[in-house]
């Protein structure tokens, strides 16, 4: 916008000195439209561009020299777009004749009505009306200085009124377009002596951005035709319309005290300026210095207490959270800007019960590079995780993950006091930031955590095709119980616990981002207690299921299993985790199990079994020995934190009869064997030794029955029905 001011001043000097060209050449000649050429040439020398001179020239003499230009025109710089830089329907100004004989130019109203002037920036700078100005600047030849000291030439204008002018300005370095239409410009007397007033309007309209506003301004000009420097008094400056195109908020700056600008210091002071936009009402001072080059401003700023998200909401049409946690936002701080270093002090933002302060030193605004600290008392992030409906809108509107994210290049820390999330709460929170462009790198964090600690490293590539995200999460001596209790609203299960998780999430940004996770998980619990699984229950009732004589204990409703060392082993992949090592253990118990647990919609399958290792004191019967060292399998379905729970009764008779079996089978071999072969021959009967009928050494002497091929292949049909044993 200063670039813009800039040029705009410098072409009404412009449109100014060809009046006074003109009025200077009149004298000369009879009928101006038969001199044309020489005019366009004068014009030419004095501003270094083709100027058309293609409409009748209007003039009168005395005692007003009068002239009427219409349809003028001058060539637009080589390499710029559009044949002309200005087109002007018409210009007129007066002279006074008589007192251009004493070396004074008294020049009546100067009126330009009607004109479309294009103004460009290209990308190393330069601009389409530079030269121009350049050329004027450095018009000082020799011959047209006097060698009189005591010359009293002077100038003096009764006025110069613009009206119906359209600009339209490029600047390809910041990529901005607007389009200035209906310029209405009143100048009163100009004069060496005498302050001028100066009121303008305007209308302006960025495409880009959609802002479409009305300007207007009154100011003062002292020393306007002086070298000493101007002194410019702002009585008036005021900006009235929207933001954006798709906004209904109106916006208004407006100045609500008297300002001033001093050239001859290059300062600036504007003692308040309120911006309003809806609610929202920012009033401000400003000071600078450097005005001319190098311009830096400074200032503080008061954000009044407005619905934050409310007036988000008005601007892009969606809310940003769905609770009422932004209804009472407010700010102030101090910063100052000096070409693109911009930098913050004093921040202090408060919403609900959370209090932000904190500093930027931005050195770069264009790439965003700089650091910042922030420090924060306390934040409940569930109040802007808002409802299923708020959630969805959010999910709908929010970047896909094609899209780069440009973090700049920002170094910072943030520290929080109390964090609460899902019902719990992390304290004395330290998180190092540090960009890249696409990336981001939040290491460590660090946080007290349940009487315990929590590590955390967080990194993030936007432009990544695969792990966009990627967590590497600690968390040390953790009280699982309070933990659990907080985040489920319930007492699950107590111990002190570890915790390492190494996540990777290929698309944070989509709609349903675990789906792309991918990593392992880690965790290990001692010395605890699980409730609502009664382990010992599910032992009995499997007890009761082999041996229905045996009468069960009555529940005594407390269900709760302790142990020695849980322990969690898991790969995740697609948001589907399966376990690698799934133990529980305790002096009389171990748990055993191998379970999948789908993260998106939170559903576990699969079993564990748990196996009674000793006879624990509330097990006091001698029964119950009968469970030693047998896996009870236990089969687990449907919600993660509700589970179906049932005893598998086929496996358990198949596994606890497995050694009846093959007692059984054991009997039925020999019986076979016994009807196939007979008695066992080589075993004396106890009758025939008494007898006597035949001497131990005719015994010995008798040859051994040889086997039969049909005695082969019983036996070798029974070691398949039965195994080696036989």
């Amino acid at each position: 916008m200063k670039k813009l001011i800039k040029w705009i001043m410098g072409i009404i000097i412009t449109l100014v000195v060809l009046v006074i060209i003109a009025a200077v050449v009149l004298p000369l000649v009879i009928d101006p439209n038969d001199y044309k050429d020489s005019i366009e040439n004068k014009i030419k020398q004095q501003i270094g561009r083709q100027a058309h001179l293609d409409g009748e020239i209007q003039w009168s003499v005395f005692p007003w020299i009068a002239l009427t230009f219409n349809d003028v025109s001058i060539d637009n710089e080589k390499g710029f777009k559009g044949e002309s830089l200005a087109n002007i329907q018409q210009l007129s100004a007066r002279v006074k004749l008589l007192p251009l004989l004493r070396k004074n130019i008294e020049v009546g109203h100067i009126i330009i009505d009607g004109a479309e002037i294009n103004l460009q920036i290209a990308k190393n700078g330069n601009s389409n009306w530079q030269k121009i100005l350049t050329h004027l600047k450095s018009d000082t030849t020799p011959s047209s200085e006097t060698n009189d000291e005591n010359d009293s030439s002077s100038l003096n204008i009764a006025g110069v009124s613009l009206q119906n002018i359209n600009l339209n300005y490029t600047d390809t370095q910041t990529n901005t377009k607007a389009n200035i239409s209906k310029l209405a410009l009143t100048i009163g007397e100009i004069s060496a002596s005498m302050p001028t007033n100066i009121d303008s309007s305007m209308h302006i309209n960025m495409p880009e951005t959609g802002l479409d506003v009305d300007f207007s301004t009154e100011i003062i000009i002292n020393n306007l035709l002086s070298d000493t420097g101007m002194q410019i008094e702002v009585n008036d400056f005021t900006i009235f319309g929207k933001m954006s195109g798709e906004s209904t908020i109106p916006l208004k700056i407006s100045l609500q005290q008297k300002g001033h600008i001093d050239l001859s210091t290059d300062t600036l002071s504007l003692q308040e300026i309120l911006i309003s936009a809806g609610d929202a009402r920012i009033s401000s001072n400003l000071t600078g210095k450097n005005m001319t080059n190098n311009m830096q401003l400074s200032g503080s700023y008061q954000l009044s207490t407005f619905d934050f998200n409310s007036f988000v909401s008005d601007l892009t049409g969606s809310p940003i959270v769905s609770s009422d946690v932004l209804s009472d936002f407010s700010s102030t701080g101090t910063w100052s800007l000096a070409g693109s270093h911009l930098q913050i002090a004093e921040l202090n933002i408060k919403f609900d019960e959370t209090i932000v302060k904190g500093s930027a030193d931005i050195k770069n605004l264009e790439n965003m590079k700089g650091i910042f600290n922030l420090h924060i008392n306390k934040l409940n992030i569930d109040d802007f995780l808002g409802d299923e409906t708020s959630s969805e809108n959010t999910t709908n509107a929010a970047s896909t993950d094609n899209d780069a994210i440009n973090f700049g290049h920002l170094t910072g820390a943030i520290k929080i006091d109390s964090l609460s999330a899902s019902g719990t709460t992390m304290d004395n929170i330290d998180i190092q930031v540090k960009t890249n462009n696409s990336k981001m790198s939040l290491s460590p964090i660090k946080a007290d955590f349940y009487q315990g600690s929590l590590v955390t490293a967080v990194e993030i590539d936007t432009a990544a095709k695969t792990n966009k995200v990627q967590v590497l999460h600690q968390m040390s001596k953790i009280q699982a119980g309070p933990l659990l209790t907080d985040l489920a609203g319930s007492e699950l299960l107590t111990g002190i616990g570890n915790l390492d998780i190494d996540l990777k999430i290929d698309e944070p940004f989509s709609e349903v981002p675990l789906k792309t996770a991918h990593g392992k998980i880690d965790y290990r619990l001692g010395d605890g207690a699980i409730y609502g699984v009664d382990v010992f229950g599910m032992m009995k009732k499997g007890l009761s299921m082999l041996y229905p004589e045996l009468k069960q204990d009555a529940d005594d409703g407390v269900k709760k299993t302790t142990f020695a060392l849980m322990q969690f082993d898991a790969d995740i992949n697609a948001g589907i985790l399966t376990t690698n090592i799934l133990k529980i253990e305790s002096p009389y118990l171990q748990v055993t199990g191998d379970v999948t647990i789908d993260l998106i919609n939170m559903t576990i399958n699969g079993y564990i079994e748990p196996m009674l290792l000793d006879i624990p004191d509330q097990l006091v019967s001698d029964k119950y020995k009968m469970l030693l060292n047998l896996a009870i399998p236990v089969n687990l379905s449907g919600s993660l934190l509700e589970p179906t729970i049932k005893i598998d009764a086929k496996k358990l008779l198949l596994a606890t009869q497995k050694e009846r079996i093959n007692k059984e089978k054991e009997k039925l071999k020999g019986k076979l064997l016994d009807s196939l072969f007979g008695k066992n021959k080589n075993n004396t009967d106890k009758s025939s030794s008494e007898s006597g009928n035949e001497s131990e050494d005719n015994k010995d002497e008798k040859p051994k029955k040889k086997e039969s091929d049909k005695d082969k292949l019983k036996k070798k049909l029974l070691k398949g029905l039965f195994g080696d044993g036989g």
